[in-house]
């Protein structure tokens, strides 16, 4: 029998008295576990669906804030700077180089436009089309007749600025073409604006993840269960391995294919070549279907114009030549460049990346397709430690022991 005397109620405002006088909180049972995890399970799938709009700009303030990184790093452990200075450097390091490159860049991609003359190209295609459609408006294309009998009369009557007839316009018109010019401009000034400010948002956002990046690193060390403070830090070092090793070499790859698509283009005397470099570069970014889509402007260039080195050669041999290039500069980055520069960072399927391209673009568009490829390797490396867990075996038998930092 306990004949210990009652326990008198606390002040309700002494908290310390509170503390040692309520013993601590049961534990959960199991049943309670799972219903919790279940409630956050699906409180999680309701939130990702509510801040659906929002993740876009998280996604690529978190790859920004990776990608700065090693910048900050530098600066505060080889160069002795404080981390704020430090993170305050690397960001208008960035700001300054990227305004430079993007100025260079859009000069050069300008002098590209204007040596490769569009409207010239559009009005070339139209009279090679109109020449070469017999009387039923058809068209020989490599073999392949295609009917644009329906595209015949709108080609002969279509004319670029400045040609045909000069007779006068009158006043209905002139207010037509002023309301659309006004609303062009209206158009883009919304996109101008909607567009820097989403670039201020996602930079603010990726230096407040760089400026608590060290927090959460010991924050997420800590919250290890106890027995799996290995396992933890393995897979985070793993999963840096994979997100760094990916888009590192994603970069480097896209660059060197991107110059080596507008020398060699270059040397063919395709115009544009310096846009058509550009192209490779950005669309190289995402894997297998990049390089393909990326070839087209420069294969229709290069059937309306031809080359500038090779006038005498019809434009269809020169384009023919063009895809010739394409295709061997796909092969060099996919069998030569990607594994020298990425090495095996993701070492994924080509029908895995198939289909995790198709759902990244479906998911995300051209963010979710770049991002698809290290979504995918990450959750591979999980369920690989959830299978070897389930089956009473060790994730990292080959693992040696390790001390796990402080730093991120």
């Amino acid at each position: 029998m306990d004949n210990s005397a009652p326990p008198v109620e606390p002040d309700n405002e002494d908290e310390e008295a509170i503390a040692r006088f309520y013993p601590p909180s049961p534990p959960w049972g199991e049943n309670a576990k799972l219903l919790v995890v279940g409630m956050a399970f699906v409180l999680a799938i309701v939130g990702v669906y509510l801040i659906r709009n929002v993740l876009a700009i998280v996604a690529l303030a978190a790859l920004v804030s990776f990608l700065v990184a090693p910048l900050i790093r530098l600066g505060e452990k080889h160069l002795h700077i404080p981390r704020g200075l430090a993170l305050l450097l690397a960001y208008v390091l960035v700001f300054v180089g990227t305004l430079t490159f993007g100025a260079l860049l859009a000069s050069s991609i300008v002098q590209s436009v204007i040596e490769l003359d569009p409207f010239g190209l559009v009005d070339e295609g139209r009279i090679w089309l109109l020449s070469e459609a017999d009387v039923n408006g058809h068209v020989v294309v490599f073999g392949l007749t295609v009917d644009i009998s329906a595209f015949v009369d709108s080609l002969q009557g279509s004319v670029l600025p400045g040609e045909g007839d000069s007779s006068a316009i009158d006043a209905e018109q002139i207010l037509n073409y002023l309301g659309a010019g006004f609303a062009g401009v209206k158009t883009a000034v919304g996109i101008m604006t909607a567009l820097i400010t989403s670039v201020i948002i996602t930079t603010l956002v990726a230096m407040y993840l760089n400026a608590d990046s060290r927090r959460m690193h010991k924050a997420t060390l800590v919250s290890f269960p106890p027995g799996y403070e290995r396992d933890g830090y393995m897979m985070m070092a793993e999963q840096k391995s994979v997100w760094r090793g990916y888009l590192y070499g994603q970069l480097i790859n896209s660059l060197i294919t991107g110059l080596f698509v507008f020398v060699v283009l270059w040397a063919v005397g395709l115009p544009g070549a310096f846009l058509m470099g550009m192209i490779m570069v950005v669309l190289n970014m995402i894997p297998t279907f990049g390089p393909i889509l990326a070839a087209i402007p420069g294969v229709l260039a290069a059937l309306l114009s031809g080359s500038t080195r090779w006038p005498e050669l019809e434009n269809y041999w020169f384009a023919l030549v063009v895809i010739g290039i394409y295709l061997l500069v796909v092969q060099l980055q996919a069998n030569i460049i990607a594994p020298r520069v990425m090495g095996t960072a993701v070492n994924l399927r080509p029908a895995v990346i198939l289909i995790g391209l198709m759902v990244g673009f479906q998911v995300g568009g051209l963010l979710g397709s770049l991002l698809a490829v290290p979504v995918i390797a990450s959750i591979r490396d999980v369920g690989m430690y959830l299978w070897r867990k389930l089956i009473d075996v060790d994730p990292w038998p080959d693992a040696e022991p390790v001390q796990i930092p402080s730093d991120p």
